[in-house]
């Protein structure tokens, strides 16, 4: 949830706004009281109509000016007030402010009291903050406080619309009754919290709204690297290297750079790309075998790899779509030819549908719906075919191209490069299919530990 100002048009935290924007004053505090309704406990905080209703809480909106606030808090049957009321009528405050304005605020008031405070860091606040985080600064501002951070990672926009679901809530602070507190309160409007310890961890919560792709660097570079490297061969072998060995003038190949060199570059990609989310599987598989355990480390290295494998698997679906759409605005397609010309489109186009299949199950509104069997077979055997079919593909493009000499100013071709990994990858696969090999494999991965120390201390 990000910080609401005065722009925000709803109420999905609690939280109102008078319409002004960037005034100081513009900040709205939400006041969680705990109140005795016919011997029911009755704890008031927010969120939308549906959620405050069910857990029983009952809001109350701090305003500049209560008059503007009343109709739109009015949606969630909050009471408004001026801020010093509000900040006087329970123990739970909810501060959904932006963190330049807090000092404009009535802190005093905030003495004993939970206060969450729900806003995230912007360029400017982490230059004047360094090292220190937002919350730890306003617990520094009010120390009487018990500062609780937690939903700053949820979005005001899908909380306007009543889509929590079990999304997780970190909660961080200092005061240990006060984390379960603001826990107890997630937990009551569906969200699931997770227990972040002390409020010296607010920073790395801060900062998870302002991660950006952290986790698709790796294969996005590697994808990066793969296509500028065959967009680069395909441009040395196709227009620089006839020029570099009969000088002219005539530079026409180069009107083919798009439908030609993109289109083939981005093929080659996404089988290389398709090749490296198998390979360090098959690794895997043959270290454990060597170690004769599953309880022992994989390198950094392929343990990193292992997890970038669905980046990958996307960034190969990318690169195959780009392929067939420049292929088709090139030269459409025609089945009057030979049958290898056939089995080359066939095969192409095979491999294409089931990547899309392995691209959606990877997704995890997908895959959330699916039994790890299920799971499993998609991934792992219709994967492995899926590879079988795009390497057929570039073998039936011309395998009179693939398996002969065939050096462009003494480089092999393009499809020479490109069909070393994923002819790699199988080869490596096969003896694991053995009934031998597989059986042992298997009674590894369930736990069979062959190592005499482990099993001794077991």
């Amino acid at each position: 949830m990000s910080p609401l100002n005065s722009e925000t048009p709803t109420l999905p935290s609690g939280a109102g706004n008078d319409g002004q924007p960037h005034a100081k004053q513009d900040a709205m505090e939400v006041k969680a009281r705990q109140q005795d309704v016919n011997g029911t406990a009755s704890h008031s905080l927010w969120v939308d109509v549906n959620a405050h209703q069910e857990a029983n809480y009952q809001v109350v909106v701090g305003s500049r000016n209560p008059q503007k606030t009343r109709p739109r808090a009015s949606g969630i049957g909050a009471t408004v007030m001026q801020h010093e009321e509000a900040l006087q009528q329970g123990e739970v405050v909810v501060m959904a402010v932006p963190f330049t304005h807090v000092a404009s605020l009535p802190l005093q008031q905030l003495a004993g009291k939970i206060v969450i405070d729900v806003s995230n860091r912007t360029p400017a606040t982490s230059s004047s903050l360094g090292s220190l985080s937002q919350a730890e600064e306003l617990q520094a501002l009010v120390p009487a406080a018990r500062v609780v951070k937690a939903f700053n990672v949820l979005s005001a926009y899908a909380l306007t619309r009543g889509n929590m679901g079990s999304k997780e809530v970190p909660v961080c602070s200092d005061d240990e009754a006060a984390r379960r507190r603001v826990c107890e309160i997630a937990r009551d409007l569906r969200f699931t919290p997770l227990d972040m310890g002390r409020l010296s961890n607010a920073q790395e919560v801060e900062a998870i709204p302002l991660s950006f792709f952290t986790e698709w660097r790796g294969g996005f570079f590697t994808s990066l690297a793969v296509f500028v490297f065959y967009f680069l061969l395909l441009l040395f072998e196709w227009q620089l290297c006839s020029h570099l060995q009969h000088p002219s003038n005539d530079w026409s190949s180069l009107n083919r750079l798009v439908s030609s060199n993109v289109s083939i570059a981005c093929a080659d990609t996404a089988l290389t790309l398709l090749a490296l989310c198998y390979l360090p599987g098959v690794l895997a598989a043959y270290l454990q075998l060597w170690r004769g355990t599953k309880y022992s480390q994989f390198p950094g290295w392929l343990d990193l790899w292992l997890k970038s494998r669905k980046h990958l698997g996307l960034l190969m679906l990318l690169n195959s779509l780009l392929h067939v759409i420049l292929k088709l605005a090139g030269s459409p397609l025609s089945w009057n030819a030979d049958w290898r010309r056939n089995a080359f489109v066939a095969s192409g186009v095979f491999a294409l549908v089931l990547a899309g299949i392995l691209g959606l199950t990877s997704l995890p509104s997908v895959a959330g719906n699916m039994t790890w069997r299920e799971f499993s077979f998609v991934q792992s055997v219709l994967g492995w075919f899926t590879l079988v079919l795009a390497t057929l593909h570039l073998v039936f493009s011309g395998w009179d191209m693939l398996f002969k000499p065939d050096f462009t100013c003494y480089l092999p071709s393009n499809g020479q490069f490109v069909m070393v990994l994923p002819l790699l990858t199988l080869a490596l696969k096969l003896p694991l299919l053995l009934p031998c090999v597989d059986s042992m494999l298997q009674n590894i991965r369930q736990g069979y530990d062959r190592t005499p120390s482990r099993t001794n201390n077991n």
